[in-house]
């Protein structure tokens, strides 16, 4: 019975991703780099660049934004629970008021990254971020902290 009820949770997980991404938001975002209030949870994006885009309020809840270029983009609002931004550029993006939860964020690159009243909590993995350099985290205060630190060769 445990292992019916594994291979049932198994193929919701796979098909997540088929039935959640809103198909006229993510042609929108594909067409104009700018998508907010959209719709794009479980989204593909990896390796998309969205520089500046506009991505305020957006759902991307586990959304694949690994490698993504998000520079300047803005996500204020933006919910980005359980998504992958793994080694994304989200250098100067606007993260207002995002949530964060479960997010990972494995070597992302926040240099100056404006993280105020973010939510963050679970496997966020601020210590495995590669740079924070003048970034503001959700308590107001500028990060500390800049470069990853160097391991032993």
């Amino acid at each position: 019975m445990a292992a019916k009820g594994a291979l049932v949770f198994l193929l919701l997980l796979l098909g997540a991703p088929a039935w959640a991404t809103n198909p006229a938001d993510l042609e929108q975002l594909r067409r104009t780099g700018s998508c907010p209030k959209c719709d794009l949870s479980y989204a593909r994006l990896r390796g998309w660049n969205l520089q500046g885009a506009d991505l305020r309020g957006a759902n991307l809840n586990a959304a694949n934004l690994r490698s993504a270029n998000l520079m300047g983009a803005d996500l204020s609002g933006a919910i980005l629970n359980n998504a992958d931004l793994t080694k994304a550029n989200l250098t100067n993006a606007k993260l207002t008021g995002a949530s964060l939860l479960i997010t990972r964020l494995d070597r992302a690159i926040l240099v100056g990254a404006h993280l105020v009243d973010g939510i963050l909590g679970g496997r966020d993995r601020l210590a495995q971020v590669k740079t924070f350099r003048n970034a503001t985290l959700p308590n107001g205060q500028k990060a500390f902290f800049l470069e990853e630190p160097t391991r032993g060769r």
